[in-house]
């Protein structure tokens, strides 16, 4: 029972995450709609989408803290708990991969102040794939079919630069280098 604690808290605190989410948002971001075309995320406009994303992180957040090992897994309520916050995970991952995708759209069009909120929000991002990366190798270390598991492939380092180089020259300090342009927008 002793072994099992921590773990059944950072639990309990993930489902109260889900639940504050939920009050903040009003749906459910693990059974939200997704679609290109007309999802929940990927059709939210910017200023929604600044607002909601924070709450995603915090979730997504509050699911990672479960931090457990592969050899901590032995343990059968443990391991339960593991297998529902891994379900959770993928469905929260897919719906946060939506929403940067849709951030990522609106980027170039958005002011000063939401490109700055939007650029620390997809840097939080790129965080949070090496610790959702972390969880996924545990997922697959006992077992889960690699098939369940998705692929995490990164965006190049030079998207990160153009985000950075846009927000430069919109707060006036326009480098000598090029601004994003067009085609810089869909590499995606």
């Amino acid at each position: 029972g002793y072994d099992m604690s921590p773990f059944i808290r950072r639990y309990s605190k993930y489902l109260n995450e889900k639940a504050l989410s939920y009050r903040t948002v009003a749906f459910d971001f693990c059974k939200v709609k997704r679609s290109k075309e007309d999802g929940v995320l990927r059709t939210m406009n910017s200023e929604k989408l600044l607002k909601t994303l924070p709450v995603l992180q915090s979730q997504l957040d509050a699911l990672l803290e479960f931090d457990c090992s592969s050899a901590d897994l032995t343990n059968g309520v443990i391991n339960m708990a593991f297998m529902l916050l891994f379900r959770d995970l993928i469905r929260l991952f897919a719906g946060y991969n939506d929403s940067i995708i849709n951030l990522l759209e609106k980027y170039f069009d958005m002011n000063k102040k939401q490109c700055r909120d939007a650029l620390d929000l997809y840097k939080k991002f790129l965080i949070r794939m090496d610790r959702v990366g972390e969880f996924l190798k545990v997922a697959e270390n006992v077992g889960i079919d690699k098939g369940e598991i998705p692929d995490l492939t990164k965006a190049p380092s030079s998207l990160l630069d153009a985000l950075e180089q846009h927000l430069a020259s919109i707060e006036g300090k326009k480098s000598a280098a090029n601004t994003p342009t067009q085609a810089t927008r869909f590499c995606i």
